[in-house]
């Protein structure tokens, strides 16, 4: 009779499991990171330790969190589908800037609006519009692999507009007549096959 947490497969990333033997039964279900599994065997073993504790009456599956999604996207969809660069991109934008937010939550608690200040609030730190339009595709494609699994009902990313932003100014100083001139004809005399 005993409650242990351990990972399944071992490694980074991995997720934990909770493993319960109880009465000649056994059973096992995965939880996420480490402490969660943690906090779920104490409570199970605090129940146990009372009496109040039967397989049938065993804690309900907690939800996945996002950055459980993130590396199920990433694993099976990202490094079936695109190059091994945009993979590590990928990676990166998780890594760096969307797992630290979103990681631990549990990807049906994410919202439209939680989203989307994100998105703006790295636009205010002064990432370019294409960058944040990077990790806006990044989130998308996690919900969308949860979209898949049934775990929720919508993507939340769905046509989710950042707004509009200043356009830079560009100081734009063409080449005169004479310098294009110039430049034309040292092209033609030491460079012909490109004139």
């Amino acid at each position: 009779m005993g409650v242990t947490v351990r990972q399944k497969k071992k490694g980074r990333g991995q997720p934990w499991w909770v493993f319960i033997s109880h009465n000649g039964n056994r059973t096992s279900r995965k939880v996420g990171d480490k402490k969660s599994a943690e906090v779920i065997a104490s409570k199970i073993r605090a129940k146990m330790q009372l009496g109040e504790f039967g397989l049938e009456m065993e804690e309900q599956k907690p939800e996945p969190t996002f950055k459980e999604y993130a590396d199920s996207w990433i694993t099976l969809t990202v490094r079936a589908t695109c190059k091994q660069s945009t993979v590590r991109d990928y990676r990166d934008i998780l890594r760096i800037h969307v797992l630290p937010v979103f990681g631990e939550l549990e990807i049906k608690k994410i919202t439209r609006g939680r989203v989307k200040d994100f998105l703006l609030a790295k636009i205010n730190d002064g990432y370019a519009k294409s960058t944040v339009s990077h990790m806006k595709d990044v989130i998308s494609g996690v919900f969308n692999k949860a979209l898949d699994d049934e775990i929720i009902s919508g993507n939340p990313t769905f046509r989710l507009g950042m707004g509009k932003t200043a356009s830079k100014e560009f100081d734009i100083n063409p080449l005169t007549k004479e310098e294009l001139k110039q430049l034309l004809d040292t092209v033609q005399a030491y460079f012909p096959t490109h004139y």
